[in-house]
């Protein structure tokens, strides 16, 4: 497998953003506004850029809409259920700004990715001693920002 240069820049183009929220996510458990709205607006112009048709970035939006209502329902129903949020407001924005990088079709991979990674930073911690039962809290921005970087890699472009 080789990559192509251009694809490997647009892999890496959104780092700084999803590291930064990452580390705020990691430190004070919350993925800021302005943040998410940095990577929504970027991966708009990305989208742009490689096809200016104006009704592709209105689909791209779209998409970035449904992710973010998708994901929203999702937290809803499972608050309702449970009697808690599992999954936080700052995390179905980052997914909905993640969408506008890889489409609706690369957002299972996505999660895939996020939630595999996540599962296994549980392992770890419950292997180091940590107790880990159902109240355990793990911020997910970082593991979110890790599934949109694979899904980029592997390809996923709106």
């Amino acid at each position: 497998m080789t990559l192509d240069p251009g694809a490997l820049l647009l892999t890496f183009l959104p780092l700084p953003i999803t590291l930064a929220l990452s580390l705020i996510d990691l430190r004070r458990r919350i993925l800021p506004n302005p943040l998410n709205l940095l990577l929504f607006s970027l991966g708009l112009a990305i989208a742009a850029l490689r096809n200016p048709d104006a009704r592709i970035l209105a689909a791209c939006v779209a998409q970035s809409a449904a992710a973010f209502l998708l994901l929203w329902g999702l937290r809803a129903l499972y608050a309702r259920l449970r009697g808690r949020t599992g999954l936080g407001f700052g995390d179905v924005k980052f997914v909905g700004a993640a969408t506008a990088w890889i489409g609706l079709g690369g957002l299972p991979f996505l999660i895939l990715i996020a939630s595999m990674t996540a599962l296994v930073a549980l392992a770890g911690a419950a292997l180091a001693g940590r107790r880990v039962t159902r109240t355990f809290r793990l911020p997910f921005g970082p593991f979110l920002a890790i599934g949109l970087h694979a899904a980029l890699l592997a390809g996923h472009v709106p």
